[in-house]
């Protein structure tokens, strides 16, 4: 997740410094750009980017506007503080746009709201097939008609199954299901999970 700073005053430094830490011991990783433009390359390069954090002071509308043409969906978090003038239309709030204060000690619920709108952003990208898939391999259902044959423990009783597990990972074994999932329907015809 993209994130700016440092703006070498403290009531901003500080609290992005709190949020910096929330986020990280929440599994994010994040990155600094040096500009806008260094953004909008790694946005463009990188799909697996969740959100942009950004100071909104610094980078308005304009960026929120050239980040929307490369991904709609993108989340984007702008800080604010008590002197920042917004003008924003009904049009462009459309966009995944939240507003945050500089504020100390508010960081664990700005990253859970992250974290959540994260998710939001996950399903909105996801397809039905794909979102059912991860579902079902993350409640652990195994079938065993399949050359998955339950999550691939019958390729760990080998070294050379280990290495072919090694080399592919559990999930792709967990994920190898055939038409016999009924709840994933079928990938043959519209059977299956609806959006």
């Amino acid at each position: 997740m993209p994130l700016w700073g440092p703006h070498g005053v403290f009531y901003k430094d500080e609290p992005i410094k709190e949020l910096e830490q929330a986020l990280t011991s929440r599994g994010f990783q994040l990155i600094w750009p040096q500009n806008s433009a260094d953004l909008l390359k790694f946005i463009e390069h990188n799909p697996r980017i969740c959100g942009v954090i950004f100071d909104w002071d610094e980078y308005d509308l304009e960026l929120c506007s050239d980040i929307n043409q490369l991904n709609e969906y993108l989340p984007l978090y702008a800080f604010i503080n008590t002197h920042s003038s917004m003008d924003i239309s009904a049009q462009e709030m459309r966009m995944a746009l939240w507003f945050f204060e500089y504020s100390l000690g508010v960081a664990d619920d700005i990253a859970a709201r992250i974290q959540q709108y994260t998710g939001e952003y996950l399903d909105t990208i996801t397809p039905p097939f794909t979102r059912a898939l991860f579902t079902y391999v993350k409640e652990g259902k195994y079938t065993f008609c399949t050359p998955g044959h339950m999550a691939g423990t019958a390729y760990q009783k080998s070294p050379v199954g280990c290495l072919f597990y090694d080399f592919f990972g559990g999930n792709t074994l967990k994920a190898d299901v055939s038409i016999s999932v009924t709840e994933l329907g079928s990938l043959l015809d519209h059977t299956g999970p609806q959006s």
